[in-house]
């Protein structure tokens, strides 16, 4: 009877251990959902709970894009609108704070870079090559386009080319991520603007420039990286912040650029120099391209962006993501546990069976 009673408890420790053993793998394997369809490198758990409803509307030299995110419980909404040469960026975050700033194209113009330093320092630039603006933009028709990306998110493109300069401006914004390049990624929370100076015609010794003038009543920081590179969705650029709202939950909203243009098919580092104005509420912002032209017509393709840092999206990629258990593992360790409780016995009835001969 006392062997019997053994054999029993021992079949019982072995299988206890086997199913605990078992279930610790089961649980070990666990792992988060990861699937990415489209191959962008963004998981569609997240594309999908990121993923914004985008209208945008045109109307002459106008347009207007409102992107709006309502995935329970995260929602926020962010618009960038644009006149005759001109951006408008707001961003209102669920719980009331919001930002936002000005932004105008106002020249492109001409420096010598006399400190072989390549960017504009007071007293280098030498004159206006082409003045933007309304002078360049009133009256220049925006031109909508829609196609769908990869994944099957809505993609909206713009595109406004200058009446009295050779300037095109192509602006795209999607309801998902989408991948342009192998170093670049457009998010749902921002606008992306191609800018295209066509044959500008500089002097020889002289480099091109863009003169941008920000005005916002909230606080500003220039920054040697933005938004995008510190969260990869970039490399190399440098931007700047416009925030709003108390600190505990502050709205914020960005310019950047890529620190490299395209100029004549080759590229070029980018730099920035920021001027104050003496307005408080105003900044002026230099954009430098080194060129040294030689007297021939130049062609500059250059990929700034215009967005918001995102409180909903901070939101869903920090939450706890979903678990899915490794379904291979966990029948194999069932198996086992059956295997051992089956050998626990067999070994067990032949030691009682050698006894009793």
């Amino acid at each position: 009877m006392l062997r019997s009673r053994q054999v029993v408890l021992a079949a019982a420790a072995a299988g206890a251990a086997a199913l605990l053993i078992g279930s610790t793998l089961a649980v070990l394997t666990l792992r988060p959902a990861v699937v990415d369809s489209d191959g962008d490198g963004i998981p569609d758990s997240v594309e999908a709970a990121t993923q914004r409803t985008v209208v945008a509307a045109t109307a002459g030299d106008t347009f207007t894009i409102r992107s709006r995110l309502a995935s329970a419980p995260y929602q926020d909404q962010f618009e960038v609108s644009y006149q005759a040469g001109t951006f408008f960026v707001t961003y209102e975050r669920a719980r009331g704070s919001d930002s936002s700033y000005q932004l105008e194209l106002r020249n492109l113009v001409e420096w010598v870079d006399r400190n072989r330093n390549n960017r504009i320092d007071p007293g280098e630039t030498i004159g206006v090559g082409t003045t933007l603006g309304t002078s360049a933009f009133a009256n220049a028709p925006v031109t909508k386009t829609e196609v769908d990306s990869a994944d099957g998110g809505h993609v909206t493109e713009l595109s406004i080319r200058s009446t009295t300069a050779n300037m095109t401006l192509n602006v795209t914004v999607a309801e998902r991520f989408m991948r342009l390049s192998s170093t670049r990624v457009l998010t749902p929370m921002e606008v992306k603007l191609d800018l295209t100076v066509d044959r500008a015609t500089l002097a020889p010794g002289s480099s091109l420039g863009l003169d941008v003038r920000i005005n916002t009543t909230k606080r500003i920081e220039f920054n040697n990286q933005s938004w995008d590179d510190v969260n990869e969705f970039a490399q190399g650029e440098a931007g700047l912040n416009v925030t709003g709202g108390p600190t505990t939950s502050p709205a914020t909203v960005f310019f950047s650029w890529s620190k490299s243009a395209i100029a004549d098919g080759r590229e070029i580092p980018v730099t920035y120099t920021n001027v104050s104005t003496g307005d408080p509420n105003s900044y002026e912002l230099y954009l430098a391209y080194p060129i040294s032209a030689s007297g021939s017509p130049v062609r500059l393709v250059h990929d700034p962006v215009l967005g918001v840092d995102s409180a909903a999206y901070e939101g869903v990629v920090t939450r706890t993501p979903e678990l899915q258990g490794d379904l291979v593992v966990y029948a194999a360790s069932l198996a086992a546990a059956v295997f051992l409780i089956a050998l626990t016995l067999i070994v067990a009835d032949r030691r009682r069976k050698k006894r009793e001969q």
